[in-house]
């Protein structure tokens, strides 16, 4: 007969065993030694936190023989031994991911009215019940509403967004919680000892983080390690796992503080190439992230649980990163998701760093300044210079696409390369006077400068969205709210809905630094702005929120689009 497994023969078996879940093992408790049981029972919370050995515990519980004063349940009564061993007929556990029709239900509506066989109570253990049919639900409606007094319900779901109200309601809820890093490295511990399995503490705190809160995966996957018959090491977890050293995540984001792409993107490499996941290492990646951002708030750092040494080197790394920019950093490489079915799944992880570094060197757009005429062609061009970013037999621009950008007053800043790209603003040194924002400390004029990248950023995430924002423009901002006018009612209905209002506010938060509330009204478009819907070519480009977004970064203008590519 093959062992069994670890998470099994370490199954809580009374509630003082449930671990993280004293809101509930407290109740649960009372309301077996008061004899105040509810007829049904909803338990809900993610995988692996107890909801089942609850349950069972709970069934065990309710029928114990033991005499007043003994912990129920006890566990050595006959009922309790036979819940435990499964033999008991007055115990019935219901899978219904495998039993969802409304026939499977009606057998267990007809079979209910039956008195226990030798127990006080039967119960009914219905698992993953958001898995049933509307149909069942509706024939188990009217059975949960008014069951006999011999029986009780216990339903576990880990979605009960899907659970019909009306079942909800007629069941006493219970939300289970994931256990903390402590609970579970502590449990890993104990395991450990009685198993006489050697395993450092470090590589504990590995499988717990991974864990994310689930006991049962914390023990499945020490149960693998163990089965190697070597002592569990941080680096036997990670060769599991596919997470990649600490060191890689450490240097990857100096790589981003230091505004190099190129390190950035050799560290992604060389962490995939060395057998790390593309999740993990994004996972890795937003933890360590996180880290900073909890360092530069000033929240209590025991949440951060690293070493001395390792605390000392993110406290620079947070020093050297501006909270807006590490607020845009953690979007981006939270929507960095790579998916099994790319071909090239470090290519989201790739574009967070790059879009990182860019964000960090680019100088913010120029406000734009009012000038008696609106249209451009009209102005006189300021003096211009020549930019090149490569070899100029590569980069040389075709006739006709030329980019005009002003001559600086002043000398430039010092720039740092990145790779052999194009050169970049580095960031101010210590000691340098403050650098008001772009529009000063009027939040429409902030609004205003950083148009082009908040409509880039809402484009990157929705082109739809995106389009909208074309026949839109600020017209209002304080501290809390941004308003915009849309020349249409009817974009400015959509872009009133819930979520793409949200990816409004988020977009504005990612380039403000500060999350506003956006209000989406209706306003008359001006002349100039009837007048500059795209026409040709040269007009569309100018109208394409990403070109404008250049345009504004570089402090350029278009000055015409190649004949040959107008028809």
């Amino acid at each position: 007969m093959a062992a069994q497994a670890l998470y099994r023969r370490w199954r809580p078996q009374s509630f003082d065993d449930v671990l993280g879940q004293p809101h509930i093992t407290q109740t649960l408790r009372n309301a077996v030694d008061g004899d105040r049981l509810a007829h049904a029972y909803l338990f809900t919370g993610p995988r692996g936190t107890g909801k089942t050995s609850v349950a069972r515990i709970l069934a065990r519980a309710v029928n114990c023989t033991a005499p007043p004063g003994v912990g129920k349940p006890c566990n050595a009564c006959a009922l309790c031994v036979a819940m435990t061993e499964g033999s008991s007929l007055d115990l019935i556990e219901i899978d219904a991911a495998s039993n969802t029709g409304v026939d499977d239900v009606r057998d267990l509506r007809d079979k209910i009215g039956y008195t226990p066989n030798e127990a006080k109570y039967k119960v009914y253990i219905v698992d993953e019940v958001h898995m049933l049919s509307t149909a069942a639900f509706n024939a188990l409606l009217k059975t949960l509403e008014e069951p006999p007094n011999h029986a009780i319900f216990i339903l576990a779901t880990t979605e009960p967004h899907k659970i019909p109200d009306t079942i909800v309601s007629r069941c006493q809820r219970h939300d289970f919680r994931r256990a903390s890093l402590a609970i579970t490295v502590a449990k890993l511990e104990r395991i450990c000892q009685a198993e006489g399995a050697t395993a450092d503490r470090t590589a504990l705190e590995l499988i717990a983080r991974s864990a994310t809160g689930s006991i049962r995966d914390a023990e499945s996957l020490l149960d693998q390690l163990i089965a190697t018959g070597e002592a569990v090491t941080p680096g036997n977890v990670r060769e599991v796992l596919g997470t990649p050293a600490g060191e890689v995540v450490a240097g990857l984001v100096d790589a981003l503080v230091a505004r190099d792409a190129a390190v950035g993107l050799a560290l992604v490499n060389q962490a995939l190439d060395g057998g790390a996941d593309p999740r993990q290492l994004q996972n890795q990646t937003l933890d360590y992230l996180r880290g900073l951002l909890l360092i530069q708030t000033g929240i209590d750092l025991g949440l951060l649980n690293v070493p001395g040494e390792q605390l000392a080197h993110m406290r620079d790394q947070a020093a050297h990163l501006p909270m807006a920019a590490l607020v845009g950093t953690i979007h981006r490489f939270n929507d960095a998701r790579p998916a099994a079915d790319r071909n090239l799944p470090s290519l989201p992880l790739e574009l967070a760093v790059v879009e990182t570094v860019l964000a960090l060197v680019e100088p913010p757009a120029e406000p734009v300044r009012p000038t008696a005429t609106r249209d451009p062609r009209a102005a006189t061009p300021a003096p211009v210079a020549s930019v090149s970013t490569g070899p100029p037999a590569s980069r040389a621009p075709a006739p006709g696409r030329q980019v005009a950008v002003p001559v600086p007053d002043a000398s430039p800043p010092p720039v740092a390369s990145i790779g052999d790209g194009p050169t970049a603003v580095a960031p101010a040194r210590a000691g340098a006077g403050p650098v008001s924002p772009p529009g000063g400390d009027d939040p429409l004029g902030r609004v205003q400068a950083q148009w082009g990248a908040f409509v880039a950023a809402v484009d990157r995430r929705d082109r739809s969205i995106g389009a909208l924002l074309k026949d839109c423009r600020p017209v209002a901002a304080d501290a809390a709210s941004v308003t915009l006018g849309f020349f249409y009612d009817f974009h400015a209905r959509r872009a009133s809905e819930p979520e793409r209002s949200a990816l409004l506010s988020d977009a504005l938060g990612a380039v403000l630094g500060s999350r506003p509330v956006v209000v989406c009204t209706v306003v008359p478009a001006s002349h100039e702005e009837r007048s500059a819907r795209p026409s040709n070519k040269t007009d569309q480009a100018r109208a394409d929120p990403l070109v404008q977004h250049a345009i504004n970064a570089l402090g350029a203008h278009i000055t015409g689009v190649a004949a040959e590519d107008e028809d």
